[in-house]
Protein backbone atom coordinates (compact mmCIF):
# COMPACT_ATOMS: atom_id res chain seq x y z
CA UNK A 1 0.00 0.00 0.00
CA UNK A 2 3.21 2.36 0.75
CA UNK A 3 4.41 1.98 -2.86
CA UNK A 4 0.82 2.37 -4.45
CA UNK A 5 0.37 5.48 -2.75
CA UNK A 6 3.82 7.26 -3.28
CA UNK A 7 2.95 5.93 -7.26
CA UNK A 8 -0.29 7.86 -6.97
CA UNK A 9 0.80 10.74 -5.58
CA UNK A 10 3.72 10.67 -7.83
CA UNK A 11 1.06 10.28 -11.33
CA UNK A 12 -1.25 13.17 -9.76
CA UNK A 13 2.14 15.54 -9.26
CA UNK A 14 3.28 14.57 -13.25
CA UNK A 15 -0.43 14.84 -14.40
CA UNK A 16 -1.85 17.26 -12.60
CA UNK A 17 0.49 19.46 -10.67
CA UNK A 18 1.03 20.41 -6.88
CA UNK A 19 -2.40 21.97 -6.75
CA UNK A 20 -4.01 18.46 -7.56
CA UNK A 21 -1.78 16.87 -4.37
CA UNK A 22 -4.40 16.45 -2.28
CA UNK A 23 -5.19 13.14 0.10
CA UNK A 24 -8.70 13.06 -1.53
CA UNK A 25 -7.41 13.22 -4.71
CA UNK A 26 -3.85 10.50 -4.35
CA UNK A 27 -6.07 8.28 -2.55
CA UNK A 28 -8.64 8.01 -5.82
CA UNK A 29 -5.87 7.13 -7.37
CA UNK A 30 -4.18 4.70 -5.63
CA UNK A 31 -8.13 3.24 -5.06
CA UNK A 32 -7.89 3.25 -1.12
CA UNK A 33 -9.31 5.25 1.86
CA UNK A 34 -7.25 8.37 2.82
CA UNK A 35 -7.05 6.44 5.75
CA UNK A 36 -3.98 5.04 4.02
CA UNK A 37 -2.15 8.23 3.85
CA UNK A 38 -2.71 8.70 7.41
CA UNK A 39 -1.31 5.59 8.68
CA UNK A 40 1.69 4.99 6.42
CA UNK A 41 2.90 8.76 6.06
CA UNK A 42 0.82 10.19 9.19
CA UNK A 43 -0.48 13.18 6.01
CA UNK A 44 0.55 14.69 3.19
CA UNK A 45 3.69 16.30 4.22
CA UNK A 46 4.82 12.80 5.38
CA UNK A 47 4.27 11.04 1.85
CA UNK A 48 5.65 14.11 -0.04
CA UNK A 49 8.82 13.77 2.80
CA UNK A 50 8.78 10.07 1.52
CA UNK A 51 9.04 10.85 -2.10
CA UNK A 52 11.88 13.04 -1.37
CA UNK A 53 14.07 10.43 0.72
CA UNK A 54 13.09 7.81 -1.82
CA UNK A 55 14.07 9.53 -4.43
CA UNK A 56 18.00 10.56 -2.65
CA UNK A 57 18.31 6.36 -1.93
CA UNK A 58 17.83 6.11 -5.75
CA UNK A 59 19.53 8.73 -7.03
CA UNK A 60 22.48 7.63 -5.03
CA UNK A 61 22.35 4.38 -6.13
CA UNK A 62 23.01 5.49 -9.26
CA UNK A 63 25.91 7.96 -8.72
CA UNK A 64 27.77 6.15 -6.32
CA UNK A 65 29.21 3.68 -8.47
CA UNK A 66 30.77 6.27 -10.62
CA UNK A 67 31.88 8.10 -7.70
CA UNK A 68 33.59 4.84 -5.96
CA UNK A 69 35.40 4.26 -9.43
CA UNK A 70 36.49 7.69 -9.94
CA UNK A 71 34.35 8.43 -12.98
CA UNK A 72 33.22 12.13 -12.16
CA UNK A 73 32.32 12.37 -16.02
CA UNK A 74 30.45 9.26 -15.91
CA UNK A 75 28.35 10.70 -12.68
CA UNK A 76 27.64 13.91 -14.22
CA UNK A 77 26.00 11.89 -17.18
CA UNK A 78 24.23 9.31 -14.58
CA UNK A 79 22.72 12.34 -13.10
CA UNK A 80 21.08 13.65 -16.22
CA UNK A 81 20.00 9.87 -16.96
CA UNK A 82 18.33 9.17 -13.26
CA UNK A 83 16.96 13.02 -13.35
CA UNK A 84 15.13 12.46 -16.80
CA UNK A 85 13.85 8.90 -16.02
CA UNK A 86 12.53 10.45 -12.58
CA UNK A 87 11.17 14.04 -13.52
CA UNK A 88 8.70 14.17 -11.00
CA UNK A 89 11.01 12.56 -8.07
CA UNK A 90 13.60 15.30 -9.21
CA UNK A 91 11.39 18.04 -9.06
CA UNK A 92 10.23 17.46 -5.49
CA UNK A 93 14.16 16.94 -4.05
CA UNK A 94 15.25 20.25 -6.20
CA UNK A 95 12.95 22.17 -7.82
CA UNK A 96 10.57 22.26 -5.08
CA UNK A 97 7.35 20.77 -7.35
CA UNK A 98 5.51 20.97 -3.91
CA UNK A 99 5.86 24.82 -2.63
CA UNK A 100 4.26 24.27 1.02
CA UNK A 101 6.74 20.94 0.94
CA UNK A 102 9.57 21.97 3.87
CA UNK A 103 11.95 18.85 4.00
CA UNK A 104 12.36 17.72 7.78
CA UNK A 105 15.55 18.10 9.16
CA UNK A 106 15.80 13.98 9.00
CA UNK A 107 15.27 14.85 5.26
CA UNK A 108 17.78 17.88 4.76
CA UNK A 109 20.17 15.67 6.20
CA UNK A 110 19.48 12.55 4.14
CA UNK A 111 19.93 15.24 0.91
CA UNK A 112 23.28 16.72 2.60
CA UNK A 113 24.36 13.11 2.82
CA UNK A 114 23.87 12.92 -0.87
CA UNK A 115 25.85 15.93 -1.64
CA UNK A 116 28.57 14.63 0.93
CA UNK A 117 29.38 12.08 -1.26
CA UNK A 118 30.15 14.14 -4.37
CA UNK A 119 32.10 16.14 -2.27
CA UNK A 120 34.29 12.98 -1.29
CA UNK A 121 34.70 12.14 -4.79
CA UNK A 122 35.87 15.03 -5.82
CA UNK A 123 38.35 15.00 -2.29
CA UNK A 124 39.59 11.64 -4.00
CA UNK A 125 39.70 12.96 -7.46
CA UNK A 126 42.07 15.74 -6.55
CA UNK A 127 45.54 15.51 -7.65
CA UNK A 128 47.71 17.60 -5.27
CA UNK A 129 45.57 18.40 -1.79
CA UNK A 130 45.08 21.64 -0.92
CA UNK A 131 44.88 22.80 -4.22
CA UNK A 132 41.32 22.24 -4.74
CA UNK A 133 38.46 23.29 -2.10
CA UNK A 134 36.47 19.89 -2.43
CA UNK A 135 33.33 21.55 -1.36
CA UNK A 136 33.44 24.00 -3.49
CA UNK A 137 34.52 22.50 -6.39
CA UNK A 138 31.61 20.01 -6.01
CA UNK A 139 29.03 22.78 -5.63
CA UNK A 140 30.49 24.43 -8.50
CA UNK A 141 30.27 20.66 -10.32
CA UNK A 142 26.52 20.02 -9.00
CA UNK A 143 25.41 23.63 -9.35
CA UNK A 144 26.39 23.04 -13.52
CA UNK A 145 24.95 19.72 -14.03
CA UNK A 146 21.53 20.79 -11.96
CA UNK A 147 21.30 23.72 -14.00
CA UNK A 148 21.50 21.97 -17.34
CA UNK A 149 18.79 19.13 -15.94
CA UNK A 150 16.78 21.85 -14.57
CA UNK A 151 16.65 23.99 -17.89
CA UNK A 152 15.98 20.71 -20.04
CA UNK A 153 12.70 19.09 -17.10
CA UNK A 154 11.12 22.78 -17.92
CA UNK A 155 11.40 22.70 -21.37
CA UNK A 156 13.55 25.70 -21.56
CA UNK A 157 16.28 24.09 -24.06
CA UNK A 158 16.14 23.46 -27.58
CA UNK A 159 13.40 20.90 -28.71
CA UNK A 160 15.94 18.60 -30.27
CA UNK A 161 16.74 15.92 -27.80
CA UNK A 162 20.42 15.76 -29.74
CA UNK A 163 21.23 19.26 -29.30
CA UNK A 164 20.38 18.85 -25.21
CA UNK A 165 22.68 15.62 -25.20
CA UNK A 166 25.70 18.07 -26.70
CA UNK A 167 25.14 20.99 -24.68
CA UNK A 168 24.85 18.63 -21.49
CA UNK A 169 28.19 16.95 -22.87
CA UNK A 170 29.89 20.36 -23.47
CA UNK A 171 28.61 21.93 -19.91
CA UNK A 172 29.98 18.86 -18.41
CA UNK A 173 32.95 18.60 -19.85
CA UNK A 174 33.50 22.31 -19.38
CA UNK A 175 32.86 22.12 -15.88
CA UNK A 176 35.27 19.14 -15.45
CA UNK A 177 38.32 20.66 -17.15
CA UNK A 178 38.15 23.67 -14.74
CA UNK A 179 38.38 21.14 -12.10
CA UNK A 180 41.24 19.54 -14.05
CA UNK A 181 42.89 23.04 -14.37
CA UNK A 182 43.34 23.93 -10.05
CA UNK A 183 44.22 19.66 -9.75
CA UNK A 184 40.88 17.18 -10.55
CA UNK A 185 42.55 14.44 -11.95
CA UNK A 186 39.93 13.35 -14.81
CA UNK A 187 39.12 9.64 -15.53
Amino acid sequence: MRRTLLEAALSVLQHDGAAALTVRNITDRAGCSTTGIYTHFGGKHGLVEAIFLDGFESFDESLTPHYHSGDLAEAGRAYRRWALANPTHYLVMFGRAVPDFEPSERAAQRAAVSFQFLVDAVADATTVPGDIDPPAAAYHLYATVHGYVMLELVGMGPADTGSLDELYENGLTRALRHRAEVGLELP
